[in-house]
Order: structure tokens, then C-alpha cells, then sequence
């Protein structure tokens, strides 16, 4: 009897305690600032359970409804359309934009000094990465790396480069004849990277690194919980060990002077500021880790993606081999592309625009509020970080019409309204590695569509979430020469 008052007690707590638990991180995080300052409130939401937040929820949009942007979509039905919206992901309470307006306010705020970086695992990404860095040293190192990677100079190695081993992958791939595109398209990608920013040649050093780096991308937007068996932390070990593999390679270039190299690696250590000053040995390994996610990760799902929607939309194809096939008649079958054609190349930069947004290379970037923000009436405390979601306006028919279509004869018309599209960030923050991936997109699209043909296997294969996009899961082409 007593056992059963005992369950019967127990399960009219419930609601109770159930009810505790959903207020607690409410009272711990909002309390302070329901009557902050003349009135002014916190965004409409909720910070769901304690520790983990609402992580259950944005996990089944992203992994097992894979529906992600069900997760921005239920909250304006249930909130309203505000745009901004409370929540607390990534062990942080936090601040979700999603409306352009929004989206566009907390872009500029690092201007301001209002926000600051705000990923939430600097111990993956390098606490000296331009992604993290503020101020000055944000200025300093900006410089640097736009000097080593986006100079014409640099450029137009690049193209020298990567071309080669691009003709001779694609060749690979006809004579494989069927093709698992977002396996192939990353290894040669991932190789092509290395070659450009370290010189890297070595098959078996380069299978490491690749395996080394896939694991610390799983880990790049996790919940930073640094324990045995979590995608944090077998990230942060990945990061110690890519760490040890470069920083080995630039001792040896100081020990050896004639291993010098004609790479990024290289021009970071040789590079010199008008006060005759360099760039650490953390500065220079924090942004190589930084460069290899701009030019590997998200290039190689745009290459994928690419691969995917003109096999879907022939009647794009078609009109970008035109373009290409113009150019390769000027040129010569067996000339290379150079930097100087990509202004002759319009066409395929409609293509690349709308591959990337349709491909959300990026489906949001965090930002922290150093000091208190107030937006459309709403106040943004300080230390809680900000989610910037890119994803969901790229879909948006509001902002593009019919916008699950693959149609690059949209960027003819006007420009989306700001805000509304931000694929690389903008302003101080415009990813450094931009020019990099779109100069690689058309290399790829100009070899691709003049030499070869394919087709998807299963035209309805499911998409598959990952930490950093997205692609298509198991999307295998058959390949050949045409």
C-alpha cells in the first residue's frame, strides 16, 4: 500500500517537476532582464530543458525529420513572424535572426563593437583564426591572408595548379563509370587543397589528413561538451594532431631553407606587415586550419551539388556548355583555363551563385553581444551569442520566387533584398576564402561540362544533414566521357 502512494505521490509530481525542469533555464537566463531597462524585452522563445536547451529539437529537424528549417518554421508559427527569436543551443543561451532585416543588423554589429565572434568551439577552429579573432589583430591578419590567397598572383597559380590533377581525376571518374559523386568530388578536392596550401603530395599522408579533418569538421558545430565518445571532443583531438602535422612542415621549411615552396603556407611565413612584423607560429596554423575548411569542405559539397542539380536541369547544362565550349574553341582543347577567361565566363557564374544557395554552404554563423543590443524593440543581453540563420531565407519565396527551382537566370534580375542572401558573410567579416572556392567552381564547371556527361542513378536520393551543410546521401552518377 505504502508503494503505491508512494507511485501515486510520485507520478502527480511529474507535471510538477517536469513543469521546474522547463522553467529553469528561463528563470536562470531571462529573469534578470524581463523588466530590463524602460520595459524593453527579450525576443519571443523558449531555452527549453536545462544544459542541453532545445538541442532534441534541432537535432530531429536536422537529422532525422531532415527537415532543418522546420526548426526556424515552427517557431514563427508559434512565436509569429518577428524574425528573432530566444532559444539556448551550443551550451549557450542565444538569440536566432532569420528575417533579412535581422540577419543584416547583426552582420554589421562587429562593425560597432556590439558583437564579437562567437563560434562555440575555438578550441577546434584556433583562437587566432580569423573567425575568431577581434579588432586590430582581425584587420592584421585579414590583410595577410587576402594578400597570400586572393592576390592575382595567387590566382593565377592557382589555376596553374589544380588543373592537371582535375583533368586527370575526371578521367578517373569515366573510366570508373559509375560514381559515388560527394566521395569522389572530396577526395580530389581535399587533395587539390593540399597541394595548393602546404604542397603536400604524399597518398598516404594525405588519406591521414584527410581522415584527421573529416573528424574535426563532425565536430565543428557540436555541442561543446568535451568528453570521451562526443563529436566535440574527437574533434579537438583531430585539431592536435592536424596541428602537429603543419607545424612539423613549417619547422622543416625553417631547418631546410632549400625546402622553400611556392604555396599559401609559404607566403604566410614570408609575409611581412609594413613594421616589419610576421605572423606567429599559432596566427599562421589557426587560418591554414581556417583555409582548409573554405577551400576543402565547402567547395567540395558546391562541387557536389553541382554535379546533382544539372544533371536535374538539362536545359542549364546545356547553356553552360555553350558558354565553355566558346571558350574552349578560342583557347585549345588542351590549354588550361586562365584567371584572365572568368570575365568572359558569365553564364557560369549564375550557375555558382545559385549553386550556393541552394547548397546553404554555410546554414548559419554564431556571433557573441559584448555589450547590450536592442533591435525592433527587443533586447539582445550581453554575453549570450547570436546565431545568425542563413539557411532559411535562401528558400524563402518571399525573397526568391519558386525558390526550390535551380534557376541561375534569376541573378539577371534585381539583387535579393539585403540580407537576404549572405552565402560567404560581408562587410569585415566576408570570408577571406571566397574568391578561392568560386575560382575553383569554375575551373571544375568549365572542365566538366565541356568533356563529360552523367546522370543521377536515383534522381530522389534523400539529403543528408552534416555538421557544416548538406548533400546528397549516396547520390551516385554514371560517368563517362561525351
Amino acid at each position: 500500500m505504502d508503494a503505491m502512494w508512494a507511485v501515486g505521490l510520485g507520478l502527480g509530481l511529474l507535471p510538477l517537476v517536469i513543469w521546474v525542469l522547463r522553467s529553469f533555464n528561463e528563470w536562470r537566463y531571462c529573469y534578470p532582464h524581463l523588466t530590463f531597462k524602460n520595459g524593453r524585452k527579450l525576443p519571443p522563445g523558449h531555452l527549453g530543458w536545462p544544459i542541453i536547451g532545445e538541442l532534441v529539437d534541432f537535432l530531429w529537424c536536422f537529422k532525422f525529420a531532415k527537415r532543418p528549417d522546420d526548426f526556424i518554421w515552427n517557431r514563427i508559427a508559434r512565436y509569429g513572424d518577428t524574425g528573432v527569436y530566444r532559444s539556448h543551443l551550443f551550451g549557450s543561451p542565444a538569440i536566432i535572426t532569420c528575417s533579412p532585416e535581422a540577419n543584416k543588423f547583426m552582420t554589421g554589429g562587429t562593425e560597432s563593437g556590439s558583437l564579437i565572434a562567437g563560434w562555440p568551439s575555438p578550441q577546434v577552429i584556433g583562437t587566432s583564426s580569423i573567425a575568431m579573432v577581434e579588432g586590430a589583430q582581425h584587420k592584421r591578419i585579414r590583410r595577410y591572408l587576402m594578400e597570400a590567397i586572393n592576390s592575382p598572383e595567387s590566382l593565377k597559380r592557382m589555376f596553374i595548379t589544380l588543373q592537371p590533377s582535375l583533368r586527370e581525376a575526371l578521367k578517373n571518374w569515366a573510366l570508373k563509370g559509375t560514381i559515388a559523386a560527394f566521395h569522389e568530388v572530396n577526395e580530389v578536392q581535399f587533395s587539390n587543397i593540399c597541394r595548393l596550401l602546404f604542397s603536400f603530395q604524399s597518398a598516404p599522408m594525405l588519406k591521414e589528413m584527410r581522415r584527421i579533418y573529416t573528424g574535426l569538421v563532425a565536430g565543428l558545430r557540436a555541442q561543446p561538451i568535451n568528453l570521451p565518445g562526443t563529436a566535440f571532443h574527437s574533434a579537438v583531438k583531430c585539431r592536435k594532431k592536424l596541428s602537429a602535422m603543419i607545424l612539423s612542415e613549417m619547422h622543416d621549411r625553417r631547418a631546410n631553407k632549400s625546402n622553400i615552396k611556392e604555396d599559401f603556407l609559404q607566403n604566410l611565413m614570408d609575409s611581412v606587415d609594413s613594421n616589419g612584423e610576421k605572423l606567429n607560429d599559432e596566427e599562421i596554423l589557426d587560418n591554414m586550419v581556417s583555409l582548409i575548411l573554405a577551400g576543402y569542405a565547402s567547395t567540395s559539397l558546391s562541387m557536389t551539388w553541382a554535379l546533382y542539380y544539372l544533371a536535374k536541369y538539362p536545359s542549364v547544362l546545356h547553356k553552360l556548355r555553350e558558354e565553355n565550349r566558346l571558350i574552349r574553341e578560342k583557347k585549345g582543347k588542351d590549354e588550361h583555363l586562365i584567371y584572365e577567361d572568368i570575365k568572359d565566363m558569365t553564364y557560369t557564374s549564375k550557375v555558382i551563385d545559385e549553386v550556393v544557395r541552394v547548397s546553404h554552404v554555410s546554414s548559419f554563423v554564431f556571433r557573441t553581444v559584448a555589450k547590450d543590443i536592442e533591435f525592433n524593440g527587443y533586447i539582445f543581453p550581453k554575453g549570450w551569442k547570436v546565431i545568425i540563420w542563413l539557411r532559411s531565407n535562401h528558400v524563402d519565396p518571399r525573397y526568391f520566387e519558386n525558390p526550390l527551382e535551380f534557376k541561375p537566370e534569376r541573378w539577371d534580375g534585381p539583387k535579393p533584398k539585403a540580407g537576404a542572401y549572405y552565402a560567404f558573410g560581408s562587410g569585415p567579416r566576408l570570408c577571406p576564402g571566397s574568391n578561392l572556392a568560386k575560382m575553383q567552381l569554375f575551373m571544375f564547371l568549365h572542365l566538366v561540362s565541356n568533356d563529360y556527361k552523367w546522370e543521377l542513378e536515383n534522381p530522389n536520393s534523400k539529403i543528408k544533414h552534416l555538421p557544416h551543410s548538406m548533400v546528397v546521401d549516396g547520390a551516385k552518377m554514371k560517368f563517362s566521357h561525351i
